[in-house]
């Protein structure tokens, strides 16, 4: 069974946090999800067994440490849950952990490092406070206070990449990299400079994700689609735009994605039963 449920951060912390999240898998069996790219970033902290990742770069399933930092990624990853496992996660804005952080994200896209490279000495400690026996609402209040004190001084590390990816968001990755440099009154370089600095990605690789993160999971959990209804809702030029891209990040057809990637939903259907 996988149980999978989202909570919201304290005001103070949404301009940067997108959502927690606590998910448990008790099914025993091993089972593969797969997952496409989401256009955030993510602190994971895995409190029960071990799991594994299999993603764009390590082409195998790597074991996973306790606590992790998630870059962007760039195309469709696979999760391998066994056993009993357990994960509180925080799900970044595309820009939040630079800022917050003063930490470079242009070596973790497609990568998940252990958090002491970001957290240093703090990981642990932060970790062994939420594997304490206690219910979700109070590793949430550790949570919330902990990130608040990260607070200060963030101000100064805001600039035009933070911005861009506010468009981009705003715009369902509807947006060129030229509208972006018109709005914001800035040089392409410049831009892209900033850009791949605080989230790993240019601009232009960033909107495709965004783009498309919202369609293949619209595919992932459907039983029939309308693919001329999702090519216009999408905004992409022609049928053969749409396949090209949704190939780029899923590595698979719409169709065949559409056959294969049941698997998610057929377990949390299973939980409502």
């Amino acid at each position: 069974m996988l149980s999978y449920q989202k909570y919201g951060s304290q005001p103070i912390l949404e301009p940067f946090i997108v959502c927690y999240y606590d998910l448990a898998y008790t099914h025993g069996e091993t089972q593969i999800i797969q997952s496409p790219p989401s256009g955030y970033s993510a602190i994971i902290f895995n409190l029960g067994d071990p799991y594994a990742v299999c993603t764009a770069v390590e082409k195998d399933f790597q074991t996973l440490p306790d606590c992790i930092l998630a870059g962007q990624q760039t195309k469709n990853y696979r999760i391998r849950l066994s056993g009993a496992v357990r994960q509180v996660g925080v799900v970044f804005k595309p820009t939040a952990i630079a800022t917050l952080f003063d930490f470079s994200m242009r070596t973790v896209v497609n990568k998940r490092i252990n958090l002491d490279a970001l957290l240093g000495d703090q990981a642990s400690a932060l970790y062994t406070s939420l594997k304490t026996d206690m219910d979700v609402a109070e590793r949430l209040d550790i949570l919330n206070t902990y990130f608040a004190t990260w607070l200060d001084g963030h101000e100064k590390r805001v600039n035009v990449a933070d911005m861009a990816a506010e468009l981009i968001l705003k715009n369902t990755g509807n947006i060129t990299v030229e509208r972006l440099m018109e709005e914001l009154c800035v040089s392409r370089r410049h831009l892209e400079r900033k850009f791949l600095e605080k989230t790993g990605l240019t601009p232009k690789q960033y909107c495709r994700i965004v783009r498309m993160a919202p369609i293949s999971n619209q595919v992932a959990h459907a039983s029939r689609v309308d693919w001329q209804d999702m090519v216009f809702q999408g905004g992409f030029h022609d049928q053969n735009h749409f396949i090209k891209d949704f190939k780029a990040l899923n590595d698979l057809s719409p169709a065949r994605y559409l056959q294969e990637h049941a698997e998610l939903t057929r377990l949390l259907d299973k939980k409502k039963e």
